[in-house]
């Protein structure tokens, strides 16, 4: 049996460079890395490396809960670099601050590596008002340019992002460590979008990704509380799923990766019994708690109704607009159900097919080992590999048909709240 081999290799090297100001201010050590790390093994216990024809190579996370997203299962600090993420998903060190996430309509959120990684406290776009704080992934065609920053202008992000991607939370609960409780249902994103506006701006900062664009002053303001400002710091550990928070700084390893499809290609997963045991365990519990899930979600965006429809002072046409939206706001809380569900099925699947190669490869290596032939000839092999990827190119083509459809629609949606938003 061959055992799980984590590739980690280190190329080239580490230059530290210090820097003292003339007000006895704490010298700032910038280490810059140029490195070659193969994080596909790392990533692999935690979710299936699929293959989507829009994107390449994606990787899905199968250890996550029902409804989940990307940037909800942990926390934001302000720092040097501008907002940091700091994750409590096991894998968060890699996907939360290298390359980006999109949505797919059968596989759910994915994660779209890049050739050439470059860490950034978080690759989100912001958005601010009317007391709500809101953020969302940076879609996999915002690259980066160390000379000029985001190579898509943020006047056209809006229409990149899916519009449930959007986590927004009240001014009041943001920075603190429990935000995911705070985050309200997707489902209000079609109002929370005309009420916000995009405030995302991305500056280079010691040669890396800084955000500048939610300014912690502002917050300060509306909320009445101090935000604590860390300080990154290199961890000369080469641990990229660790961080850690030491008084006043933030200690991460974040190297520059490169080559990252190159050794894509040469990536061959071992498999990990106890890990795809468990992923089956997690999504069946998964399944049954999707519609307790949802009845949370239908119950919050009810109340939050309710609680409009309680307002005074609205005159006819106030009322008619805000009984439209709330009606937007339950087709798009139904269109989540059915496209949360697909998902979950499409994860459970997954998890169930790798749990199955893995008995099917332990059965071969024993039966070589036995020095007897496997059961099934090269030829018959060779036609059911050819059939199964007939069988992944016609899924692929559906679900990117699915996709434009979906992305079409939302579209369409975002465009008319956001004409009306603006107007405002």
């Amino acid at each position: 049996m061959i055992r799980r081999r984590v590739l980690l290799t280190l190329l080239a090297a580490l230059v530290v460079t210090g820097i003292q100001t003339a007000s006895h201010s704490p010298a700032y050590a910038v280490a810059q890395i140029s490195a070659s790390v193969d994080f596909y093994d790392e990533l692999s216990p935690y979710g299936s490396w699929e293959h989507i024809s829009r994107y390449g190579d994606c990787w899905v996370p199968l250890d996550v809960s029902v409804g989940w997203r990307p940037y909800t299962v942990g926390y934001w600090v302000d720092t040097d670099y501008g907002w940091m993420w700091i994750s409590e998903d096991p894998w968060g060190g890699i996907p939360y601050h290298y390359g980006r996430w999109a949505y797919d309509s059968y596989y759910g959120w994915v994660w779209v590596p890049d050739d050439d990684e470059i860490w950034a406290p978080a690759w989100v776009a912001w958005r601010y008002g009317d007391d709500y704080v809101g953020w969302a992934p940076l879609p996999p065609d915002a690259g980066w340019e160390s000379g000029s920053g985001l190579t898509i202008n943020v006047s056209v992000l809006d229409r990149r992002i899916n519009r449930s991607g959007w986590c927004f939370t009240p001014v009041r609960t943001f920075g603190t460590t429990r935000i995911r409780s705070y985050v309200l249902p997707p489902s209000r994103n079609v109002t929370l979008l005309s009420r916000t506006r995009n405030v995302t701006r991305y500056e280079v900062y010691n040669s890396l990704p800084a955000e500048r664009g939610l300014r912690p002053e502002i917050l300060e303001r509306a909320t009445g509380r101090t935000f604590q400002r860390y300080r990154v710091v290199d961890s000369r550990s080469p641990n990229l799923r660790n961080v850690a928070i030491q008084g006043r700084t933030v200690e991460v390893y974040r190297p520059m990766i490169s080559g990252v499809r190159e050794r894509r290609a040469r990536f061959a997963p071992e498999g990990d019994s106890r890990s795809s045991r468990a992923m089956i365990r997690r999504q069946e519990s998964e399944q049954r708690r999707f519609d307790q899930r949802m009845r949370q979600e239908r119950g919050v965006l009810q109340r939050e109704h309710q609680r409009e429809l309680g307002q005074q002072n609205r005159d006819r046409a106030q009322d008619g607009e805000m009984r439209q939206r709330q009606q937007a706001e339950i087709r798009a809380q139904q269109e989540r159900e059915t496209q949360e569900r697909r998902s979950l099925d499409e994860r459970r699947r997954i998890a169930g097919d790798e749990r199955r190669n893995q008995g099917e490869g332990r059965g071969r290596d024993q039966v070589q080992d036995r020095g007897q032939r496997p059961p099934r000839e090269r030829g018959q092999e060779q036609g059911q590999t050819q059939e199964r990827q007939d069988r992944g190119k016609s899924q692929d083509k559906r679900k990117d048909q699915s996709q434009d459809q979906g992305n079409a629609q939302n579209q369409d949606d975002q465009d008319k709240t956001h004409g009306r938003g603006h107007g405002r």
